[in-house]
């Protein structure tokens, strides 16, 4: 059999974004339903409040800074919007105004993930400090993670769109799926972990 002969056709644009689509529900949705599990252990451990250890310990009372909470979600609702905004650039005949959208948005998720790891290196609790703690830096912690890879995804179609100069809608469509829904988990971790407490 000959190299010609044993070549896979490639699909065609339609069915690749069709795919894309699909994959970008599937992963929003994954997130979505992982962080539910936060949201859950939030509600039930604060009802249940064993021997009043929700928000400490020892009569420490666990408490976090509120300004990092507020650049963090600044920093992902404008990347959100912002990457939202270079998606429609790309739709109305991929003007080139997109990629600076893009790229800003970028570095404002890189500036989530740099402000979220600043926050842990001036932590005053741990996650033995009771069950608010618990829930703190397991959502933050994870939260964070899913924002430097997200942050990756948006690196890698902006190289590819600077290599092949030109943009794929497609691929910044599905990822701008995954980032909005990371960032209605912000918002909900912001009004539960700065606010309720």
């Amino acid at each position: 059999m000959s190299a010609s002969s044993a070549a896979v056709a490639a699909d065609s644009p339609e069915v690749e974004a069709r795919s894309l689509t699909i994959g970008a529900y599937l992963i929003a949705a994954a997130i979505a339903f992982f962080f539910v599990a936060f949201l859950f252990a939030f509600f039930y451990l604060r009802a249940l409040n064993s021997n009043g250890r929700w928000a400490g310990t020892n009569g420490h009372h666990v408490s976090t800074t509120t300004g990092s909470g507020i650049a963090i979600l600044a920093c992902v609702l404008v990347s959100v919007v912002l990457v939202r905004l270079a998606l429609v650039e790309v739709r109305g005949r991929a003007r080139p105004m997109w990629w600076t959208l893009a790229g800003v948005g970028f570095l404002l998720g890189l500036a989530a993930v740099a402000i979220q790891c600043w926050q842990y290196t001036d932590m005053p609790f741990g996650t033995s400090e009771g069950g608010y703690a618990s829930v703190y830096m397991g959502w933050t912690g994870f939260f964070t993670i899913v924002v430097f890879f997200a942050m990756v995804w948006l690196e890698i179609i902006l190289a590819t769109a600077r290599r092949t100069r030109t943009a794929s809608e497609p691929a910044l469509a599905s990822f701008w799926v995954v980032w909005a829904t990371i960032g209605l988990v912000q918002i909900v971790a912001f009004i539960l972990l700065y606010g309720v407490k």
